[in-house]
């Protein structure tokens, strides 16, 4: 994916990075990405706690968090099922926040994740 996309992750999780590593090979059209250790948070208009429990997509009109980034990089791709997953993550919105912010709160937890993945024990 060309342009100024910009998706923000984080770095230290290592669910976090499987996730990414996924879509980069499923996935054809992918923004840039980044860890949020390595960039000035503030540029962004972000926190640490906000890079912490989700992820961001940063374009130049967009900031989106969380299930909303998703579903952004979902619609851009050409195949129809991910643009279908977009369209559907979003109406579904309620749900799909709740399911996004679950996930984020476990990921220390699930299948590739570490201690080091949990957000409470965070600084």
């Amino acid at each position: 994916m060309t342009g100024t996309a910009l998706l923000i992750y984080d770095g230290d999780c290592a669910f976090c990075k499987n996730c990414l590593r996924i879509a980069i090979e499923r996935l054809p059209l992918m923004p840039r990405y980044a860890a949020f250790q390595r960039l000035n948070l503030a540029d962004f208009g972000l926190s640490i706690g906000d890079a912490q429990t989700q992820v961001w997509l940063i374009d130049k009109d967009k900031k989106l968090g969380g299930h909303k980034a998703v579903a952004w990089i979902f619609s851009q791709q050409k195949s129809l099922f991910w643009r279908l997953l977009g369209w559907l993550i979003l109406v579904g919105s309620p749900v799909s926040a709740y399911v996004y912010r679950w996930v984020a709160k476990n990921r220390h937890k699930l299948p590739g994740g570490t201690k080091e993945c949990s957000i409470e024990d965070r600084p």
